[in-house]
């Protein structure tokens, strides 16, 4: 089939009108108990955890990490309206403290600086994955789909532990 060279389409369209959706409310930034004792509700074996804050900032980090445990994951999540993923948990509760972070596991690896002997609010990096040294072999994380921000034992093989402050 072949169009002839003076051939015209003519189209006829209406003006559409779009109107923006409202901007969502800002959403309000938790209280953030420093150096009071925090009591989780749960851990991954149904235990109780109890954590003393010593007041340092890293301890500080771990009792307000311990305040979002139940919080569902959240591929990219950064905020316990949204739910975590890991680097989002880190990334949030630090954020209360004053301390910037990224937004992903690969990049913490290069903030602060590396221990070898891990305290409290440390990060412990394992390629893929970031979760926060609480004492006693103890971790706070947002570790995958269908698991709830926690508080379970350290199961990473070959950490580097990173003190992002």
């Amino acid at each position: 089939m072949q169009v002839a060279n003076d051939a015209r389409l003519k189209i006829e369209s209406k003006a559409v009108k779009v109107t923006p959706a409202p901007e969502p409310e800002p959403e309000p930034e938790p209280a953030v108990e420093t150096t009071a004792s925090v009591t989780a509700t749960s851990t991954a074996d149904g235990a109780t955890p109890d954590y003393k804050s010593d007041g340092s900032i890293g301890a500080q980090a771990i009792s307000i990490a311990m305040q979002y445990i139940g919080i569902a994951y959240a591929y990219g999540g950064s905020s316990p309206a949204t739910g975590f993923d890991c680097s989002g948990l880190i990334k949030y509760v630090y954020a209360q403290l004053g301390v910037e972070l990224p937004h992903s596991s690969s990049s913490m690896v290069a903030t602060g600086y590396q221990v070898s002997s891990p305290i409290p609010g440390d990060i412990v990096w394992t390629q893929g994955h970031v979760s926060l040294y609480a004492g006693d072999g103890m971790v706070v994380e947002a570790a995958n789909y269908g698991s709830p921000v926690r508080y379970t034992e350290q199961w990473q093989d070959y950490a580097v532990y990173i003190r992002p402050y």
